[in-house]
């Protein structure tokens, strides 16, 4: 069988076309699968935190869209940190340390404060660290703020961290309260 010059040019010409159908789908469709963090260690990754001494009290996951094809989920999590907090690491070598004076907090950090009910006085320390996850061919960081509240929030939470992380994250919510379902 004897393949023609405009047959070669064919069949080379449907291969292109094909790989750059399949890097078009890692482009444009890779930001639309989830992030599975459905176990502790996954999620202690995710957020750059050790949760084996840490009570978790309560996760709150919001999906949006950022723009056209970017999926991003936001992280609410309460904490009751005990013991010697104060001198682990995730707090005292994040990025930085902030005082609570309002003046210095970003209006977008007031907002989401005042949304899950936790006003300025409550707050006695914060800071940040940083994270990433692969969204397409890129790497996207992500800011993981803490903040230290005093009791009187809830009464059960002394912390609560706070991303918005730009893919969507999956994990079971309900079971880490014992009530089972997916987020």
């Amino acid at each position: 069988m004897r393949i023609t010059k405009n047959h070669f040019l064919l069949v080379l010409a449907i291969c292109i076309l094909a790989m750059m159908l399949v890097a078009t789908y890692f482009v444009f469709f890779f930001n639309k699968t989830a992030i599975e963090a459905g176990s502790m260690e996954k999620f202690s990754e995710l957020m750059k935190m050790d949760f084996t001494d840490v009570e978790i009290t309560d996760i709150k996951l919001e999906h949006s869209k950022d723009g056209f094809l970017n999926n991003c989920t936001k992280i609410i999590v309460f904490l009751r940190e005990s013991g010697e907090w104060e001198s682990k690491e995730y707090y005292t070598d994040c990025e930085g340390w902030f005082d609570t004076n309002p003046e210095h907090m970003l209006p977008a950090e007031i907002a989401e404060l005042k949304e899950i009910g936790i006003a300025l006085h409550q707050i006695q320390k914060r800071g940040v660290n940083f994270s990433q996850v692969k969204v397409g061919f890129s790497i996207g960081e992500f800011g993981i703020y803490w903040y230290q509240i005093d009791e009187s929030y809830n009464g059960k939470s002394n912390v609560v961290l706070f991303a918005n992380i730009p893919r969507k994250i999956s994990m079971n919510v309900q079971a880490r309260h014992g009530r089972g379902g997916r987020e």
